[in-house]
């Protein structure tokens, strides 16, 4: 049995392309996408049809990300606090993918929160976005065994997580623990290259794989400006694309020394991210 999991894409065309050729020259038995198709690229509507259609025509199983949360909750003509005020203008990346999906997002709101499927001698594999305990709920390679064994339980033979844009594998207690990375936005600070697993059952045994894949990063350059994620999407923008660039995480950085400056108002946004990116 072959199983084929790719994640976080956040609307980058050409890394989508470059990871479903190779799933497609793979040949697996089932592909589970592990949430956040969409946000923080520049042409999330795009990803989402082409995995949508795969959905539709392949059977690849799609779950929902924290991602797809965030786009949908602006389907809500009742602005809840983080679309409010300096937090709506944190958060104008999910509004403008919301408005480049124009609006239609009930498929991407009715996204399952995980899969299983079994092999033949009964062990299974789980997939959600994140852990058990969330989308948000990131499992990271260097957490002790005791709080990754709260985040996946109850225990399967293979937890497969994504969330955290940073791929690897693990064995913790018996349970083979996958991270499927990024295939669009790869954040584990030294290589800007696509990601996906590769998951095998043969003869009773579990094995895992990371694929990393170069794709056109000069034309996903240009569509960052092009598409008007740049100019329209505020000055956090600038930290995604920074990270996109570098493979460096920055937004949680830059929430620990701003954030909560920015919504006290003793900084302007705009400030907090050039004042950032100077020390940088």
């Amino acid at each position: 049995m072959k199983i084929a999991i790719l994640s976080d894409i956040h609307g980058i065309t050409a890394a989508l392309e470059a990871v479903t050729a190779h799933i497609d020259a793979w040949q697996p038995d089932h592909v589970i996408v592990n949430g956040d198709v969409v946000n923080r690229g520049p042409d999330s509507a795009a990803c989402w049809r082409r995995i949508n259609e795969r959905r539709v025509t392949q059977g690849w199983q799609v779950l929902g990300g924290n991602h797809e949360m965030y786009v949908c909750k602006h389907a809500n003509p009742i602005p809840d606090e983080e679309h409010i005020g300096v937090q709506a203008e944190i958060n104008r990346n999910s509004r403008w993918t919301y408005e480049q999906l124009n609006g239609q997002v009930a498929e991407l709101a009715s996204l399952p929160p995980l899969a299983e499927l079994t092999a033949p001698d009964g062990s299974r594999l789980r997939a959600t976005h994140a852990s058990m305990r969330g989308h948000s709920d990131g499992i990271y390679p260097d957490f002790d065994d005791e709080i990754i064994e709260q985040q996946v339980a109850p225990a399967t033979a293979v937890f497969v997580s994504s969330h955290v844009h940073v791929a690897y594998t693990r064995h913790v207690n018996g349970t083979l623990l996958v991270n499927s990375g990024s295939a669009g936005q790869l954040c584990d600070g030294r290589d800007t290259r696509a990601t996906y697993a590769q998951v095998t059952w043969h003869k009773g045994e579990w094995r895992a794989k990371i694929i990393r894949l170069p794709y056109d990063r000069a034309v996903t350059d240009r569509a960052f400006f092009a598409s008007g994620f740049m100019d329209e999407t505020g000055p956090i923008a600038r930290l995604i694309y920074r990270e996109w660039k570098t493979a460096v995480p920055l937004l949680p950085t830059w929430r620990v020394a701003y954030m909560t400056a920015v919504l006290n108002g003793d900084i302007p946004l705009a400030q907090s991210v050039s004042n950032f990116l100077d020390q940088l």
